[in-house]
C-alpha cells in the first residue's frame, strides 16, 4: 500500500484501519513522529503575532516615550547630561520642533491610514476580501503605523515632561527630532511602495502562493520523514470531547473555526492515558456549540485537557492549513471570472499558481494522518484531504466560471497536460478525470467556430 493510497479518500482513515486490522491483514503503516512541544508554540506565537495589527505598533509607541524620557533624563541609563555639547541650539527651537511634530504627525497618521483603506476596500471589491488580511499582516505596514505614532508619542511625552530648560537638553530634544522625522519620510516612502504592492492584483496572488508555499513545506513532508509502525487500536465506542460553553477557557462563543491542533501535547496525553486520539474536524472546519472535536479510543485524558490542544479562532489561517491558500486563490479566480468584474487574465495568474501548489502537493507523499509517540506507537490520529480533493478545489469552480473565456480554458488545458504528465502515476487517473470534465464542458459551452481554439494547451492562454 503506497502512502498514496493510504491518503485516497481521507488519509489514515480510522475506520478503513480498523477494518484492516478485523480482517487480520496486518500490514504496517507510515506515520509521523512530532515535533517539540516548543515548534508549535513557537508557530502559534508567530501566527499570533502576525494576525495582531496592534502589537508591534504598541511597543513602537512604547519605545517612543521611552526615548522622550531618556532624551529629557539621560543619566536614567548612564549617559551624560552634557551629551551633545558644542552643538548647542536655543531652548524654544525645541519646543517648537516637539509643538509642531505633535500637531502635524498624528494628522498626518490619520490623513494616510484613511486613503489607504479606502484603496484597500476598493482592491477587495475588485479581486477579494482576502487582501485586508494580507494587509493587516504586512510587517511594512505594521512598523510604519507604529513608527508615525511613536514619532507623535514622542513630541507629546517631550512637552509633557517640560524639561527643555538648558541648551544641553534643548540639543538632544532638536538632534532626535531631526532623526525621527528622517526616519519617518524615509519609513514613508517604504510604506507608499509597499502599499501600492499590496494593491497589485500580481502582487496580491504572488503574496498568497508564497504563504501556501510554506505551509505546504510544513504540512506535506518528504517521505525521509514517515516511519513504520503498527495500525492504531481503535474502538467501534469512543469517548468523544465536544465543545462546550461550560469550557470557558477553549471556547470563546464566538470562535469555532479549527487553526490547528498541538500534535505533540495530543500525542503525550494519549501516552499518559495508553490511549489513541482521533481529531474529528479537519483543520479549517467550524465546529458548533456541542459539536464533536476529539475522539479517544481507550482511556480518556479530561475534556478540558484534550479540548486544551485545539486551536480555535474567527477565521481560517494558513500555518497548518495549505488548503486555504489554495482557497485564496480560487477566491481570486472565481471573482475576477464574475459578470461584474469580467477579468480572465487575472484568473490565468491564479492557475499559474495554482498548478505550481499542485505539482508540489503531487511529488510528495500524501500525509497518512498518523504521528507516533518516541516507542513507535501511533497515538494520533488526524483526517487529511486526498489528491482528488486538492484538484477539484483548484480546479472545478474556475473551470465552471470560466468555460466561456479561451484565455482561461487553454491556460486551464495546458496545466491539466503538464500534471498529467509529470505527477506519479496513482494521480494521473484524478487528472485525466478533470481533463475528461473541461474536455466535456467545452463541448457544451464553447461556440463551434471558435472549439478548436478553446481547447488549445497554453501557458499564456492568449497571450
Amino acid at each position: 500500500m503506497s502512502v498514496r493510497d493510504q491518503g485516497a479518500a481521507s488519509a489514515a482513515s480510522p475506520k478503513n484501519v480498523a477494518q484492516t486490522r478485523e480482517q487480520g491483514q496486518h500490514e504496517r503503516v507510515r506515520a509521523l513522529t512530532v515535533g517539540s512541544r516548543w515548534t508549535h508554540r513557537g508557530e502559534r506565537l508567530s501566527e499570533w503575532l502576525r494576525d495582531r495589527f496592534w502589537f508591534i505598533p504598541m511597543l513602537l509607541v512604547l519605545g517612543g516615550i521611552l526615548v522622550a524620557v531618556v532624551v529629557a533624563y539621560p543619566e536614567v541609563i548612564g549617559l551624560p547630561r552634557d551629551l551633545g555639547h558644542g552643538h548647542v541650539v536655543r531652548t524654544s527651537t525645541a519646543d517648537t520642533m516637539l509643538g509642531v511634530m505633535s500637531s502635524s504627525m498624528l494628522t498626518f497618521v490619520g490623513v494616510v491610514f484613511a486613503i489607504t483603506l479606502v484603496g484597500l476596500q476598493l482592491a477587495s471589491s475588485q479581486l477579494s476580501p482576502r487582501v485586508i488580511r494580507t494587509f493587516v499582516r504586512s510587517g511594512v505596514t505594521k512598523v510604519a503605523f507604529g513608527f508615525f505614532l511613536a514619532t507623535f508619542a514622542f513630541s507629546v511625552t517631550g512637552l509633557a515632561i517640560d524639561a527643555v530648560t538648558d541648551p544641553a537638553t534643548a540639543t538632544r530634544t532638536v538632534i532626535v527630532s531631526m532623526a525621527m522625522l528622517a526616519a519617518a519620510v524615509a519609513i514613508f516612502v517604504v510604506y507608499v511602495t509597499s502599499t501600492m504592492r499590496l494593491l497589485e492584483v500580481a502582487w496580491v496572488i504572488t503574496a498568497v502562493a508564497h504563504e501556501a508555499r510554506a505551509a505546504i513545506r510544513r504540512g506535506y513532508p518528504t517521505a525521509e520523514a514517515y516511519v513504520e509502525a503498527d495500525p492504531p487500536a481503535l474502538v467501534d465506542q469512543p469517548h468523544v470531547a465536544r465543545l462546550s460553553r461550560r469550557d470557558s477557557r477553549t471556547y470563546k462563543g464566538v470562535l469555532g473555526t479549527v487553526l490547528g491542533v498541538d500534535r505533540s501535547r495530543l500525542v503525550r496525553l494519549a501516552m499518559e492515558h495508553d490511549c489513541v486520539i482521533e481529531i474529528l474536524p479537519r483543520v479549517g472546519e467550524y465546529v458548533a456549540t456541542g459539536g464533536p472535536v476529539l475522539a479517544v479510543h481507550g482511556r480518556p485524558p479530561p475534556d478540558s485537557e484534550l479540548l486544551a490542544c485545539v486551536d480555535l479562532g474567527r477565521a481560517r489561517t494558513l500555518y497548518q492549513d495549505p488548503t486555504f491558500g489554495i482557497r485564496q486563490l480560487v477566491d481570486v479566480a472565481t471573482q475576477a471570472l464574475s459578470p461584474a468584474i469580467n477579468q480572465p487574465t487575472t484568473a490565468v495568474l491564479v492557475i499559474d499558481r495554482l498548478h505550481d501548489l499542485l505539482l508540489r502537493i503531487a511529488r510528495l507523499p500524501t500525509p497518512t494522518g498518523l504521528h507516533v509517540d518516541s516507542a513507535g506507537t501511533v497515538r494520533l490520529v488526524e483526517p487529511t484531504y486526498s489528491w482528488a480533493y486538492l484538484l477539484h478545489l483548484s480546479f472545478a469552480e474556475i473551470m465552471a466560471l470560466g468555460i466561456g473565456s479561451p484565455h482561461v480554458t487553454r491556460r486551464l488545458a495546458a496545466a491539466l497536460a503538464d500534471l498529467a504528465a509529470d505527477v506519479p502515476a496513482d494521480a494521473e487517473p484524478d487528472v485525466t478525470e478533470v481533463r475528461a470534465a473541461l474536455d466535456l464542458l467545452l463541448r457544451d459551452h464553447a461556440t463551434v467556430g471558435f472549439a478548436g481554439l478553446a481547447t488549445t494547451p497554453d501557458r499564456l492562454g492568449l497571450g
